[in-house]
């Protein structure tokens, strides 16, 4: 099979972000003490691998030298922080695209202005002492999911996909945080989770197969992003590309080292324990670009992978109405292409 998404070198997501952290920065450029302006981030939830890039820099005074005094706020999911983006508790938010296309289909003012996690990290995650190598082999096994994740939504999109006959497939449906116990203790075969959090607290405790990337399979949606209300955009431009700028020398620099990254998260937030937060950030590379972004700068989004998120989100989370997909994303605020 010809997969549409590939995975990418980490040597080849350090150049593009190096390339984007250069580029906006020079465009950006630093601003005086007097000139600062106050941003308060919320992420998506508590500090995890993915974030630390963000911490390491504050920590080295990035936001600082480009005019911004930042905030960081942990976060308590997706929607939690969309309501503090509405509601102007927070600038900035990092939150899940597909749930904020749906958010401004039911009337959200908001808009992305720069992605984070473009390729779908949604995997089948199985053990080695039972390893599900093809998706074929899921075929007369249970995978367990928990149902409102975008895994479990998206999995009939992936067997079809895979040529999985999904009726020979047991789906057994767990609370949230449950999946990982029930594939540990031999209750299911297989997982769905992501393939660089959820598949690693499993490795963390038993050796795991290769996770199966549904990405690999032409099944992909926009994930975690960069999200602003309209207003807050149109009344704070020179602000938010400053604000990229440093966001992005900061991934260029903490996907490069990922262990100060992850210190200098520690350092602000000591109850995170080390191991399993830098397993994390060093498997996340190849997730910052989609096969269309590519060898963009940090944080640019292709409109197809806006079009392929819409659509999924229609055929299979119950989506409804339509929104002008071009009115959702900018990437105005980051580099020139």
């Amino acid at each position: 099979m010809t997969h549409a998404l590939k995975p990418k070198s980490i040597s080849e997501c350090l150049k593009f972000l190096v390339g984007a952290a250069v580029a906006v920065i020079a465009v950006a450029g630093p601003s005086q003490a007097k000139d600062a302006k106050a941003i308060t981030l919320q992420l998506d939830w508590l500090p995890s691998g993915y974030h630390a890039p963000i911490f390491l820099a504050q920590e080295k005074g990035y936001y600082k030298d480009a005019g911004i005094t930042l905030t960081i706020v942990d976060g308590q999911g997706t929607n939690s922080a969309l309501q503090a983006a509405a509601s102007g508790n927070a600038d900035v938010v990092l939150a899940n695209y597909s749930t904020m296309v749906q958010s401004i289909a039911n009337g959200m003012k908001l808009v992305g202005i720069g992605g984070l996690i473009q390729r779908l990290p949604d995997a089948i995650v199985s053990l080695a002492s039972a390893p599900i190598n093809t998706p074929k082999e899921m075929e007369g096994t249970i995978v367990t999911t928990t149902p409102e994740s975008a895994g479990s939504k998206l999995l009939p999109a992936f067997m079809a996909a895979a040529g999985v006959d999904a009726s020979k497939v047991t789906v057994l449906n767990t609370a949230p945080g449950q999946s990982t116990p029930a594939l540990l203790s031999g209750g299911a075969r297989s997982m769905t989770g992501w393939s660089f959090t959820d598949a690693l607290v499993a490795a963390s405790q038993k050796p795991i197969a290769k996770p199966i990337l549904m990405s690999d399979y032409n099944i992909n949606l926009l994930g975690t992003g960069f999200v602003t209300t309209k207003a807050f955009a149109a009344a704070n431009p020179d602000a938010l590309k400053a604000f990229m700028a440093a966001t992005a020398k900061g991934y260029a620099e903490g996907l490069a080292a990922p262990e100060k990254a992850i210190d200098a998260m520690i350092k602000e937030r000591p109850m995170v324990a080390k191991p399993l937060p830098l397993a994390q950030l060093a498997a996340f590379p190849p997730f910052t670009h989609s096969a269309r972004s590519e060898g963009k700068p940090f944080g640019w989004t292709a409109k197809e992978d806006w079009e392929q998120t819409q659509s999924l989100l229609k055929q299979y989370f119950s989506m409804k109405g339509d929104v002008d997909i071009t009115t959702v994303y900018t990437n105005d605020f980051v580099a020139a292409e």
